[in-house]
């Protein structure tokens, strides 16, 4: 059950950029919670991507130490996935937006970067459940090593993740 609590902080990275930008639109909130300082809020925003990295560093080594259950693992990682892509969508809809504005093409590189690192976070955990069924016999070395470098490319990785998951049902 604490794996689940652990991918869904996990899950919710993505969805911190736009608390951020919220608070950035909204004065009543920057005055009263960020005292009208950007730089505290920019810090609250990359606390909470440390947080969530540091949240996905403890799921991997909880999953490789306890020897976590490469099926668990894999449906983990497939619901972290899916409850990203909205964020996805979103991110990808304002950074367009945002980048053939003059004045936007700032926040477009802080979405991209927010991609790579919720790509990466939730890729690790992806890697992890491709580790653990080769553990457990369940994938070949090949499929193992495609199945975990396929969770750190945009859009393969949700593919890999459900096929992964399907795989080690059957």
């Amino acid at each position: 059950m604490g794996k689940y609590i652990l991918g869904a902080l996990v899950a919710l990275f993505p969805y911190s950029l736009f608390l951020g930008m919220y608070c950035l639109y909204t004065p009543s909130i920057m005055e009263t919670v960020f005292f009208s300082n950007g730089f505290l809020l920019i810090g609250a925003v990359l606390l909470c991507a440390v947080v969530a990295f540091l949240l996905s560093c403890i799921l991997v080594i909880l999953a490789i130490v306890k020897k976590y259950d490469a099926l668990a693992m894999a449906r983990l990682n497939m619901i972290i996935k899916l409850c990203q892509i909205p964020a996805y969508v979103v991110i990808f809809v304002l950074g367009f937006f945002f980048f053939i504005s003059v004045f936007g093409i700032g926040f477009t590189i802080v979405f991209v970067v927010f991609d790579c690192a919720a790509i990466v976070m939730s890729g690790m955990v992806g890697a992890v459940s491709a580790f653990r069924a080769y553990a457990e016999k369940r994938l070949m070395k090949s499929e193992g090593i495609v199945f975990g470098l396929l969770q750190f490319i945009f859009v393969a990785d949700v593919v890999a993740c459900i096929l992964l998951y399907v795989h080690l049902k059957k």
